[in-house]
């Protein structure tokens, strides 16, 4: 099932205010569209391209991410562009441009995932022991 459950209406009307969700993959979805952008709550992105908006929670499998703020949830594979990342699990994917803040990054040489903090005075992403 594409959406498990859209708070604020309902597939017509988040397909309306939302267009490329149309075009976008994904199933188990629980999303509000009561605000001018788009709140993913939880649920499975599998492929297309997300354009702003917040994301709380879930499993992003694959496709392209345009801008918006990550909150949480785990990042298996795809391209970010642009954006900012609050916190979560990043595995596999290209980075493009963007602010990272806190979170664990899947680092293939180890095979564990290792905490990661942006630091604003350097500039620069900092592993954190």
């Amino acid at each position: 099932m594409k959406y498990k459950q859209i708070i604020g209406g309902n597939k017509k009307d988040a397909e309306k205010k939302f267009k490329w969700l149309k075009d976008a993959d994904f199933e188990d979805a629980i999303i509000d569209i009561t605000e001018d952008y788009l709140v993913w709550v939880s649920g499975i992105w599998k492929d297309g391209v997300w354009r702003g908006g917040l994301w709380e929670n879930g499993v992003w499998r694959d496709g392209t991410w345009e801008n918006g703020v990550w909150e949480n949830g785990v990042w298996e594979n795809g391209v970010w562009e642009n954006g900012l990342w609050e916190k979560g699990f990043w595995k596999y994917g290209i980075w493009k441009n963007g602010t990272w803040r806190n979170g664990d990054m899947w680092d293939n040489i180890s095979q564990k995932y290792q905490k990661v903090e942006y630091d604003e005075d350097e500039k620069v992403f900092e592993v954190i022991e």
